[in-house]
């Protein structure tokens, strides 16, 4: 990277020189995102005179800035979105409206899959089997779960020159 190279470049490729934005500008351009002002209303509301302010958005960092704001705020109306069709595919009164947000999300697992590469589309079966020994599990005891002897870790010694751990299993004598 040459200097005053960030990582940060245009659509065309081309480098963007780091630059320094202003809370004021940051304000500003926070309003213009997410509050849908006008150039001529955010500079009002951060004290910038229309001009100026209407000449800092174009810089090229600053334009960069903007743009990494405005991906955000559209990827949480996104998440907020997702949420909307969600309710309306399980709760909306309308059985058209229930049906076409279930549509919208058979849609995106479609696109989805198709987007998939053909190697990672994979079916995945688990097999679980249930296991009991002697009988029906007592009570507080889950289904195909086997219940371990006690065992007791022991502290290593001092004089060893490196720790290590060694496990005692205790036996019931009663099976």
């Amino acid at each position: 990277m040459s200097t005053g190279d960030h990582g940060l470049r245009t659509m065309d490729g081309e480098s963007i020189r780091k630059g320094r934005v202003s809370p004021a500008l940051k304000t500003a351009i926070m309003l213009i995102v997410h509050e849908g002002l006008t150039v001529a209303d955010a500079a009002k509301r951060t004290g910038y005179k229309t001009e100026s302010l209407a000449k800092a958005l174009i810089k090229p960092h600053v334009k960069a800035y903007r743009a990494s704001v405005k991906h955000a705020w559209l990827a949480s109306q996104t998440e907020r979105a997702w949420l909307t069709v969600s309710d309306l595919a399980l709760q909306a009164n309308s059985e058209d409206v229930r049906l076409k947000a279930a549509k919208v999300f058979i849609d995106a697992d479609a696109a989805a899959r198709q987007a998939m590469p053909e190697q990672a589309r994979q079916l995945v079966q688990i097999v679980t089997n249930t296991v009991q020994i002697g009988g029906q599990p007592t009570e507080g005891q889950l289904s195909g779960v086997i219940e371990a002897a006690p065992f007791q870790v022991l502290a290593h010694q001092p004089s060893d020159p490196k720790p290590v751990r060694r496990l005692v299993i205790e036996a019931d004598d009663a099976e």
